[in-house]
């Protein structure tokens, strides 16, 4: 090999690993994406429990009323009971949340944070449709 190309495949060797992002940097990114969806959702875990109460009065006042109301009153308490989840499902979600990872490597940090991501999506998208269904229902 002449001496040319030895230094054309050091310098792209060199210009490769310079340019690649850093590991701990990437993860950290990641770990940013995943507080992020979090963080969207966190702020109506208030209104979750606002709309199961105001779907939960619906109900009673619908079974004071009628017996023929069997199929909203079903519907409703679907309703409160995802509510309900969704609101669970944040809590279950942040108590298993590791924020430290100093006993892992860089590859176990990256799969473990995007196994959040996916876990932390469920919740976010949980508490967004539970909150629409009950939203429509009550007529917000």
């Amino acid at each position: 090999m002449s001496p040319n190309y030895l230094r054309f495949f050091v310098v792209v060797f060199f210009f490769i690993f310079a340019c690649a992002p850093d590991k701990k940097e990437t993860n950290e990114l990641l770990k940013q994406e995943v507080i992020s969806i979090h963080d969207e959702v966190m702020p109506k875990m208030d209104e979750l429990k606002k709309l199961k109460k105001d779907i939960l009065q619906k109900v009673e006042n619908l079974e004071s009323d009628s017996t023929s109301n069997s199929l909203e009153i079903e519907k409703l308490n679907k309703i409160a009971l995802d509510l309900d989840a969704a609101f669970e499902g944040m809590f279950v979600w942040m108590r298993q949340f590791k924020s430290t990872y100093d006993e892992m490597t860089p590859e176990e940090v990256e799969a473990y944070l995007l196994e959040q991501k996916l876990k932390v999506q469920v919740v976010n998208d949980q508490i967004k449709s539970s909150i629409e269904a009950a939203n429509q229902e009550m007529g917000n």
